[in-house]
């Protein structure tokens, strides 16, 4: 890790799942930081249905209190909230740190949303990329019965993979587990698979200071995956439960480290779902080609969740 760390001088860590992956960049971020990098965050304007019952991302037309770059790219603040009054929680995780932060529009083809971000790299002098997901299951292989979520992560692991050919780019993992969608033996299956192909290239642990952020920041922002590494921080192990009790996910040591793998190789010897949408032109299109291919997407729940909550309305 210190050899390549040596090289690099700014970097763009993005949380690459929606919902509050952004608290997960927190651990990456700080130990940049303490070799003397400078960072900016990312993450995508794509909060759970929980918390905001509109299904799918919110594009950049809804956003407002930004600042575009391109098609694929606008800055964000605190004060960055949409047309109807929700705030994201990367504008609360802007509260707690002094770093910069981006939305990355992946409503856009694959390449194009890749070539954005290439140009914004080059544009902020960026040479290291990471985007981090929180649980793991941007690991799957695709056929994996808890995976409920592939359609960010496949998107932007294919961003990540199309960038490691231009500038250092890192696929994290925090939490291991930590989503309650992929279990600690599938975990264990691709993460295998990944180091017998030269994929795994370091780790990270959570530091005393990154501790301390999240935990002022999960005062704020409504996580769960991002919570369980505290959890473990702080001594707890065994089960958890999550998503308000219907789901339960092991705490263990391994959920505060961060595992870095090469993305070429976590796309080309594991994840089917990033596989088959690799020359998509749309986020709506990447989704069909999942469900047509019998895997479900976090989109096609939130729009069934959207109709049946819509029926019940107009019933009474």
């Amino acid at each position: 890790m210190s050899k390549f760390l040596k090289k690099i001088k700014k970097a763009l860590v993005i949380g690459i799942g929606g919902g509050a992956d952004i608290v997960g960049t927190i651990p990456m971020k700080s130990y940049l930081e303490e070799h003397g990098i400078q960072c900016l965050l990312g993450g995508l304007p794509w909060e759970r249905y929980s918390i905001d019952p509109y299904p799918g991302p919110r594009s950049f037309d809804e956003i407002q209190k930004k600042k575009k770059f391109n098609e694929s790219i606008c800055f964000i603040n605190n004060k960055t909230i949409t047309k109807d009054g929700l705030q994201f929680s990367e504008s609360k995780v802007a509260n707690f740190v002094k770093n910069k932060i981006i939305f990355i529009n992946i409503f856009n083809s694959i390449r194009q949303i890749a070539a954005d971000l290439n140009e914004f790299i080059k544009d902020q002098e960026i040479n290291y990329v990471v985007g981090v997901d929180v649980g793991g299951d941007v690991l799957a292989i695709g056929d994996e019965e808890g995976l409920a979520s592939p359609l960010a992560d496949s998107i932007m692991l294919n961003v990540l993979k199309i960038l490691e050919a231009k500038c250092l780019t890192h696929l994290g993992v925090l939490g291991y587990g930590s989503d309650g969608e992929l279990k600690i033996n599938e975990i264990n299956k691709c993460m295998a698979i990944a180091s017998s192909k030269k994929g795994l290239v370091g780790s990270v642990g959570l530091s005393v200071d990154a501790y301390k952020t999240m935990k002022k920041i999960i005062k704020k922002v409504e996580t769960d995956a991002s919570r369980i590494p505290l959890l473990s921080f702080e001594g707890s192990y065994g089960n958890h439960p999550i998503r308000r009790g219907r789901i339960q996910v092991e705490v263990h040591p391994m959920s505060q480290i961060t595992f870095l793998f090469k993305p070429i190789v976590v796309f080309k010897n594991l994840s089917k779902p990033s596989q088959l949408i690799s020359k998509s032109k749309s986020f709506y299109e990447s989704n069909e080609i999942l469900l047509t291919n019998s895997i479900s997407s976090e989109f096609n729940y939130e729009v069934r969740k959207h109709m049946e909550a819509t029926s019940l309305k107009n019933k009474e």
